[in-house]
């Protein structure tokens, strides 16, 4: 497996066809599939499957054209990290976070930092829980920031949050459910209901509320990203039950957040790579992300909040 092979892969799966992989990259098809069935051979599974008239990607394939991007990045910046390490130069901060704290909170914490003093440079890259971990233990990234658990060797957790999740309704049921008035799952489940996907994580915690107040919705929509669970509430008038970063930092108009009677917490945490050294740079950047959250979400918590100094006692 080499470079060419990742960006032959790369192309397949985002045209959905070796043809037109094929004509873009200036390739015969006999030679892009060749390419594909050796790759698929040297790691041990199958990376695509005929659907139709098209072929899409496997589970497999779809972890694996995550890890093949994450991987392009990094040597696309090799070049460039290495010539500013030589030279002295500053290293762009890189940031490594999930969906939902790329979207809804790393924008607000660098709109706050001063442009005088922001680094020249700011990467962002967005990825899964286990992803934001490679990245930092990869050094892609040096800032990471990701829902929890993340329990990974290597990584260290810096400073931890929680706030409860909340209902998404469409803006026409404002006058249902007025500012201020919490809604229940019982309220909602007549509803088109719209949840998280990974039940190992947030849709475990919205299932087990659900059967504990004996509620089964008619008709549900998973999703693996709140964005897209609130764009469902745009344009379909489904209720969805979304992490609360996402929901104040994005939410599209034409849609209402109300907090949720039942207390379901979501947990996320700011990580770095273990033995880095903390930066200025990077602990100005958490604090600019803490100050951002407590501005953007009601009753979010720090959960490993410094103690006090004495002064402050005072």
């Amino acid at each position: 497996m080499n470079h060419k092979d990742l960006i032959i892969f790369l192309k397949v799966a985002e045209t959905g066809s070796v043809t037109q992989a094929a004509e873009a990259l200036g390739r015969s098809q006999p030679s892009v599939t060749r390419c594909l069935q050796d790759l698929e051979a040297s790691i041990g599974f199958a990376l695509f499957e005929r659907v139709g008239r098209r072929i899409s990607l496997t589970a497999e394939g779809v972890a694996f054209e995550d890890e093949a991007r994450r991987l392009m990045v990094m040597m696309q910046d090799l070049p460039a990290r290495t010539r500013a390490r030589a030279s002295g130069l500053k290293p762009p901060l890189s940031i490594s976070a999930t969906y939902a704290l790329g979207s809804g909170l790393v924008p607000y914490a660098v709109a706050r930092w001063p442009e005088a003093e922001r680094p020249a440079e700011v990467k962002l890259l967005q990825t899964t829980p286990n992803g934001v971990a490679q990245d930092l233990l990869s050094g892609n990234a040096r800032i990471g920031l990701a829902s929890l658990p993340l329990d990974v060797p290597g990584i260290i957790c810096q400073r931890r949050y929680s706030a409860p999740l909340v209902a998404a309704l469409p803006e026409a049921r404002a006058a249902e459910f007025p500012e201020g008035r919490p809604v229940s799952l019982a309220d909602v489940a007549g509803d088109t209901l719209v949840t998280m996907l990974d039940q190992t994580r947030l849709q475990g915690r919205i299932q087990q509320a659900l059967q504990n107040a004996g509620l089964h919705p008619a008709q549900v929509i998973r999703a693996n990203a709140s964005l897209s669970a609130l764009q469902f509430t745009r344009l379909l008038g489904a209720t969805a039950i979304v992490e609360p970063v996402t929901a104040y930092g994005a939410t599209p108009r034409g849609v209402i957040l109300r907090a949720l009677t039942e207390q379901i917490p979501f947990s996320f945490g700011f990580f770095a790579a273990e033995g880095t050294t903390a930066s200025r740079e990077a602990s100005t950047f958490f604090d600019y992300c803490e100050a951002a959250l407590f501005d953007l979400v009601p009753d979010v918590r720090r959960l490993d909040a410094p103690s006090p100094s004495p002064q402050d006692k005072e």
